[in-house]
C-alpha cells in the first residue's frame, strides 16, 4: 500500500521513493534554491513582443494570455525539474550497478540494455515552457516531447523553442495531438511523463500509465482540490472511484485518493508502482509515481 507524506511550504522539502530494486531514493530540496526560477515581469523592447523569463527559459507572452501561462504553478515546475534531476541521476546509478554486477555481460543483452538518455513527455504543453525548462535545466535528459491539441498553443511552443538557445531546439519536439491518443500510440516509450492538466488528471491516467517505460516516472498534478477534499463526493467518485470525507484530514485523504486512482490504472495493465508526493499549494497536489511492469 502506498504511503503518503505531506509537506508544508517550509524551508526544506524531503521526499522518498520506495522501490523494490532501489530501497530508497531520498531527495532534499532547499526552498531558497528555487528563488532564481521566479518569473520576471513581462518586458518588451522596441518593436519586439513582450517576453517572460522563468528559470533559464524565456517565452513570448501577451496581456490576453491567449496561450495559457499559470504563474501560480512556478513552484510546481521547479519541483518537477528537481525531481527529474534526481530520477535521471538514480537511473544512471542503477545502470552502472547492473553493469558492475555482471548482469549485462552477454553482448546482446548489453546492447539491448545500453544506457540511453531518458525521454520525457509533457502531455499538455500549452506554451511549452515546462518542456523548454526540462531541456535547459536537467542534465543528461534526452528528447522532450511537448504535446497539445490546440494549434495556437503548438505554434506558440515552436516560437518559444526558437526564442531559446540551440539546446532547446535540438531536444524539444512539439506535436499537435490529443494527449490521450498520443500516449496510447506510444506504449512504454517515455521514461518521464508529466501530467499537469487544468483541473483533474483522471481522464489522462489510463493512457499515461501505458506510455511510461518500465521503471519510469509519472508526475501528476491535480488542482481540483475542492472535489478531492470532499466538496462534491459524487463528482469525486465519478472521476477517481473514491468517496471523500470532509474533515481535518481532507488533504491527506485527497492525496491518497489520487494515488489510489493511479495505482488502479497501473494494476489494470499489470503494473505496480511506488510513490511519494509534495503538496506545494492549498489547491494543488503533485504526485510522483514510479511504475514497474
Amino acid at each position: 500500500m502506498p504511503l503518503a507524506f505531506g509537506f508544508s511550504r517550509s524551508r526544506f522539502f524531503k521526499c522518498c521513493i520506495n522501490h523494490p530494486a532501489n530501497p530508497v531514493i531520498c531527495l532534499c530540496l532547499a526552498f531558497s534554491s528555487f528563488t532564481s526560477s521566479s518569473p520576471s515581469e513581462p518586458s518588451a523592447a522596441a518593436g519586439r513582443p513582450a517576453t517572460l523569463r522563468e528559470g533559464r527559459a524565456e517565452i513570448f507572452t501577451d496581456e490576453s494570455n491567449s496561450v495559457f501561462y499559470n504563474k501560480a504553478q512556478v513552484n510546481n515546475r521547479d519541483i518537477s525539474i528537481a525531481v527529474s534531476r534526481s530520477f535521471i541521476s538514480k537511473r544512471r546509478e542503477e545502470y552502472l550497478v547492473r553493469s558492475t554486477k555482471g548482469e549485462l555481460e552477454d553482448t546482446k543483452l548489453s546492447e539491448q540494455a545500453k544506457y540511453e538518455e531518458p525521454k520525457v513527455l509533457e502531455a499538455l504543453a500549452a506554451s511549452g515552457l515546462r518542456a523548454i525548462r526540462y531541456a535547459l535545466e536537467v542534465d543528461g535528459i534526452g528528447q522532450v516531447t511537448a504535446v497539445d491539441n490546440n494549434e495556437a498553443a503548438v505554434e506558440a511552443c515552436k516560437k518559444n523553442i526558437q526564442l531559446n538557445c540551440s539546446l532547446a531546439s535540438s531536444k524539444v519536439v512539439p506535436h499537435l495531438a490529443d494527449a490521450r491518443v498520443y500516449m496510447l500510440m506510444h506504449p512504454k516509450e517515455f521514461d518521464v511523463v508529466d501530467l499537469d492538466p487544468y483541473g483533474s488528471p483522471a481522464a489522462f491516467l489510463d493512457s499515461a500509465v501505458q506510455c511510461v517505460a518500465d521503471g519510469g516516472l509519472l508526475m501528476c498534478s491535480a488542482t481540483d482540490m475542492a472535489v478531492l477534499a470532499g466538496g462534491n463526493a459524487e463528482v469525486c467518485f465519478s472521476k477517481y472511484g473514491s468517496y471523500p470525507l470532509r474533515g481535518k484530514h481532507c488533504h491527506e485523504m485527497a492525496l491518497r485518493i489520487l494515488l489510489a486512482c493511479i495505482e488502479s490504472h497501473a494494476i489494470r495493465h499489470k503494473g505496480t508502482y511506488s510513490s511519494y508526493y509534495i503538496n506545494t499549494h492549498g489547491f494543488l497536489h503533485k504526485g510522483f509515481s514510479r511504475l514497474v511492469q
